[in-house]
């Protein structure tokens, strides 16, 4: 009798230890589901936008969180030698699509009742329910711009040039009221050039970066008329031309992953150029007389610029990117040279200041008129003298590849 007591106060024991264990691997064992909703959720090694990376998971995956720390979800993830570690996920990259609290201890489960064996639920053949409201905010975490990258650009530069397209069609115009004839066509201005760059981007924060890069433009326009009406005929050519070479910082604010606004400060190297040919045939002497003009002048200075840009990611270290950008640079103070030749064999050199000056043509009409001198103009038939300008305001369109490091 006394070894059947025994016997089953001992059953009696391991009954309740076995519950007591299995009460909890139940409180324990109550986990998050979680999927991810981005296109790649990045595992960190801490609680941090700034750690380490562990591991990649694309979009879909499903993870089983065993807690949740702040903003942040703590799971165990396999390493590339064998064993787990903890790691973080954060909560904008993933959805909870279930959450299984620890089970309560009530009084019959500590009176001994075994709790009931929890089962891996079934998958679900409908679509899941509306979203909780973490998968409906915007992902904080953006690796495109946690890590630092290089981009290349290629497009087009539009800009104002200003004085230099006027002294063209002014000189064409001189001639038009010298020869009291009418041209053919018009002088085209100079205003659409090829431009091309690259820019480093460093990340400041989540939604900042810091740019630094360089760029190139330059263009020309080149047209020839003919005047009508003038016995003989006489022609004029002319080809404006700029060109800048500018070092830019700026900074980019995303308020979307994939928009950027851009505002940067820029220093441009510039050069305008001009060419004029006046030709004019002699009958009398079966000759042709014709003169030349060929000039350049430099000078440099501060702008600005206001862009709004896209970006494609076409994989883990590559983008596609696309940026308009409206830019406002005025250059003075433009020193160079002046060439002139004629058929004569005549020619001569001057050193000086880029000039914009108004001179008349015998009449009342005045004509823009630009030319490097040595010293400020004042001959005859000159009404107005100041430095020219180079404006080189416009707006730039370019496409790039972003390689990020």
């Amino acid at each position: 009798m006394f070894l059947k007591r025994s016997a089953s106060s001992f059953r009696r024991c391991l009954q309740l230890l076995a519950s007591v264990i299995l009460i909890g691997a139940a409180a324990w064992a109550g986990g998050i589901k979680l999927r991810v909703t981005a296109e790649q959720a990045n595992v960190r090694e801490k609680p941090d936008i700034m750690s380490a990376i562990l591991r990649q998971l694309p979009e879909g995956s499903i993870l089983e969180a065993e807690r949740k720390e702040g903003e942040w979800y703590a799971l165990l993830v396999e390493k590339e030698g064998g064993g787990s570690i903890l790691g973080f996920v954060h909560e904008s990259l993933v959805m909870v699509i279930e959450e299984t609290p620890p089970e309560p201890l009530d009084r019959e489960k500590q009176a001994g009742e075994k709790p009931p064996v929890r089962s891996e639920p079934a998958e679900k053949s409908k679509e899941p329910g509306p979203a909780p409201p973490q998968a409906l905010r915007t992902p904080v975490e953006k690796e495109d711009r946690s890590r630092s990258s290089a981009v290349f650009w290629l497009g087009g530069r539009h800009a104002t040039i200003g004085d230099l397209n006027d002294g063209a069609q002014g000189l064409a115009s001189y001639y038009e009221s010298r020869l009291a004839a009418t041209p053919g066509s018009e002088v085209q201005p100079v205003h659409f050039g090829f431009h091309l760059g690259a820019e480093v981007r460093l990340p400041l924060a989540s939604v900042l970066c810091l740019s630094f890069g360089a760029e190139y433009s330059s263009g020309e326009a080149a047209s020839s008329i003919v005047y009508k009406g003038a016995s003989p005929e006489a022609s004029y050519s002319a080809k404006p031309g700029f060109s800048a070479t500018s070092i830019c910082l700026g900074l980019l604010y995303y308020p979307l992953r994939f928009l950027y606004v851009r505002a940067g400060l820029d220093y441009a190297f510039a050069r305008s150029a001009y060419f004029y040919r006046f030709s004019y045939p002699q009958l009398s002497e079966q000759t042709e007389f014709w003169q030349e003009w060929t000039g350049e002048a430099s000078s440099s200075g501060f702008g600005y610029q206001l862009g709004l840009g896209l970006e494609w990611p076409l994989g883990r270290q590559l983008s596609l990117v696309a940026e308009a950008a409206l830019r406002s640079c005025r250059l003075s103070d433009l020193t160079g040279e002046d060439h002139y030749q004629e058929s004569t064999n005549y020619e001569s050199r001057e050193t000086g200041t880029l000039y914009y000056i108004r001179a008349t043509a015998g009449g009342a009409e005045t004509f823009p008129l630009v030319f490097v001198r040595d010293r400020e103009p004042a001959e005859a038939g000159v009404v107005d003298v100041r430095q020219a300008e180079l404006d080189l305001s416009g707006y730039t369109l370019r496409l790039g590849v972003q390689v990020r490091f």
